[in-house]
């Protein structure tokens, strides 16, 4: 409750900033000034409106999906514009300031000339549109298949490993879109397929279409999962026996050494869940119980930070999701501030660390300056390469 009433009042003071600047000192008409605050108050409040109507279903169906999309594009919209407004006003103000101490007469540069801020605002808007149109682009296309490769003298044979982090499935998802995301990993001819948490955004009853199509994963020697955050907030109890029902491992502390090859794969809960339940911690003694030492051992974490947890006697490898990248600039600072590692590799402890920046998106249907991703991760032999 203390979250929903800080974020309202965040949104309603940004709502009030940007009518101020945008329609306080303008020259629109009486008519536009309205429909411009009331876009602007619902592009802010829509994350609440539709958590609401979500939680409530008073929509359902194709209805609900347009709804959604355009709401979440809309908050995404005035996030950029405020950003854009942010950054042109300070350079603004830097620029009449640097003027006037030369004593330089620059009417157009003073930041109230009415007729000049009006212009000033039409130009941010289309800006605006500009960019979030590009973002929309680069959120809904199918991902970019990015390779990364590790070497390793543990093992005798290469690996290609499938990693999809971040999924989001929703009922406003685009079956289309997951078709083709699961059809891009299989052609990728994976040993296995990792799905590291927020996989599932959505309670299980709205989502047996998408699971229809989820299940359609293939990979040579299994596909394994570990939960997000967004699997305990859309009731993870049934969201588990849905999957155990389904060619799915699920890794809930728990490692096992997989069959007819030389990994071990272990997964461990996200770490948010275990600050309100304490019996899905990460129990590392638990998952490490029947290790084989002389598997290459692999670490399926939602959130990236928990690598810090870990030695590389354990594991050699963690992979985790959860940041997005930032999915939209300039989060991308607050998203590296709250989780320490943003995407790509680290090397953390001796311990090789990759976090996709996610293959789906959260909220708002825009990715800016954050591509999403299908992760292909080779670990090569290093015996092989020394041969």
């Amino acid at each position: 409750m203390y979250f929903i009433i800080a974020s309202f009042l965040v949104m309603i003071a940004c709502s009030a900033i940007m009518i101020k600047t945008l329609v306080g000192y303008s020259e629109f008409c009486l008519s536009g000034k309205l429909l411009t605050s009331f876009l602007i108050v619902i592009g802010w409040i829509s994350p609440l409106l539709l958590g609401w109507i979500r939680k409530h279903n008073y929509i359902d169906g194709m209805l609900y999906q347009y709804i959604h999309n355009i709401g979440y594009y809309l908050f995404g919209l005035v996030f950029i514009l405020f950003i854009l407004l942010i950054f042109r006003d300070i350079i603004w103000f830097a620029s009449y300031m640097v003027a006037k101490s030369f004593k330089a007469d620059v009417p157009w540069l003073n930041p109230l000339n009415a007729a000049m801020l009006t212009r000033a605002n039409i130009v941010t808007f289309l800006l605006s549109l500009c960019i979030s149109f590009y973002a929309v682009y680069e959120a809904v296309r199918i991902p970019r298949v990015k390779k990364i490769e590790y070497t390793s003298s543990i093992i005798q044979n290469d690996y290609n490993i499938v990693q999809l982090s971040d999924l989001h499935i929703n009922r406003a998802s685009s079956k289309d879109w997951l078709k083709n995301v699961i059809n891009t990993a299989n052609t990728l001819n994976p040993d296995i397929i990792v799905l590291t948490g927020d996989v599932i955004d959505d309670r299980m009853k709205y989502l047996d279409e998408y699971m229809d199509i989820l299940q359609q994963l293939k990979a040579k020697y299994g596909i394994y999962f570990s939960m997000g955050n967004h699997e305990y907030y859309n009731d993870l109890p049934s969201i588990l026996r849905k999957l155990h029902k389904m060619p799915i491992k699920i890794l809930l502390n728990e490692g096992i050494n997989v069959d007819n090859s030389e990994l071990f794969i272990a997964g461990i809960p996200d770490k948010h869940t275990a600050i309100t339940n304490s019996y899905l911690a990460a129990d590392f003694k638990k998952i490490l119980k029947n290790v084989n030492k002389n598997n290459y051992r692999i670490l399926l974490s939602h959130s990236p930070d928990m690598v810090e947890h870990v030695t590389k006697d354990a594991f050699d490898l963690v992979l985790s999701g959860h940041t997005h990248g930032g999915q939209i600039f300039p989060f991308n600072y607050l998203a590296q501030k709250a989780n320490k590692y943003l995407a790509g590799s680290y090397k953390v402890n001796g311990v090789d660390l990759y976090v996709s920046r996610g293959t789906g998106f959260w909220g708002p249907p825009l990715r800016l300056l954050a591509d999403s991703e299908i992760t292909v991760i080779t670990v090569k032999s290093q015996n092989k390469q020394e041969e």
